[in-house]
């Protein structure tokens, strides 16, 4: 058994909310722990774009993002829940999909309604698959796991494209499926995240974007409405690309990073958060060769 699938299937049975920060890469995640969060969470935008620079399009492959997952899995101590898309294709790829990234080590992924190569759930143009079609995906997902506490949730687009009925007649029929968890990307206001909470009786997961004009819930608010986790997928990555540009503009214009050195992580310090302490006894207990 799986001891941080264990752990997060009791952070579900515990009160209050779970809030797992979005990390793009390994660097991240190790952050995320460090900052004393008991999950992480690895979105598909972010590690795209850290990846290949490239938009959230369908354009990575299940592979490349399978290997990311393995790697930032491997590189902390905390559950990590990952994204998924729509789990590659049919439900055959549904299959492998979970089963990949259950020896690759995450805790549990979540699984997307919308066709395949699918875009970021915040663009124009989203195309969904049936709800049967959706439905019967999640179905194989729950079927294909061998350690039963791994974690299966359904993510549904359509409040984008459609309206908020349909996303509830959508995660509805996901939970009728054997979702573990439910998940309604963009939702409007705080009212239509209770609708949904109240709508299922699975704990429902809530994705904090910050940068859409949609006026972004507080974690208490969330909490007192029943959402039991609050990803914020992408709220690392824009801050990150957002300094960065002013960084390198800056060095550009002026020649200099000297404004920027407080802000900078002192090296030792950086070498400690990617666990030099940890590789330095391994060298003492075994020999350095």
């Amino acid at each position: 058994m799986n001891d941080k699938r264990r752990k997060f299937r009791e952070l579900l049975q515990r009160d209050g909310m779970i809030v797992a920060p979005g990390a793009c890469d390994a660097l991240t995640a190790r952050i995320v722990q460090a900052a004393g969060f008991e999950v992480c969470y690895m979105g598909g935008n972010g590690s795209v774009a850290s990846m290949l620079g490239v938009p959230d399009i369908g354009l990575a492959t299940f592979s490349e993002m399978a290997e990311r997952a393995r790697n930032v899995a491997a590189c902390i101590d905390l559950p990590l829940i990952c994204d998924a898309d729509t789990g590659y294709g049919n439900v055959n790829n549904v299959i492998r999909t979970v089963r990949t990234l259950e020896q690759a080590g995450v805790v549990g992924i979540h699984l997307e309604d919308q066709v395949t190569p699918k875009k970021c759930g915040a663009m124009a143009g989203l195309k969904l698959v049936s709800v049967e079609e959706s439905a019967a995906k999640i179905s194989a997902a729950v079927g294909a796991r061998r350690d039963p506490d791994f974690i299966v949730i359904a993510r549904t687009d359509s409040r984008a494209v459609m309206d908020l009925e349909e996303a509830i007649r959508r995660v509805q029929a996901f939970e009728a499926a054997g979702a573990d968890m439910v998940y309604v990307e963009m939702l409007r206001s705080l009212d239509e995240v209770k609708a949904v909470v109240d709508s299922v009786n699975v704990p429902v997961v809530y994705d904090v974007l910050e940068t859409t004009g949609i006026e972004q819930p507080s974690n208490q608010e969330l909490e007192a409405a029943g959402v039991k986790m609050a990803i914020y997928s992408m709220s690392g990555t824009l801050l990150m690309a957002g300094t960065m540009q002013h960084f390198m503009s800056d060095l550009k214009a002026n020649g200099t990073t000297s404004s920027w050195i407080s802000r900078m992580l002192p090296l030792h310090d950086y070498e400690k958060l990617l666990g030099s302490e940890e590789q330095a006894a391994y060298q003492s207990k075994y020999g350095t060769f």
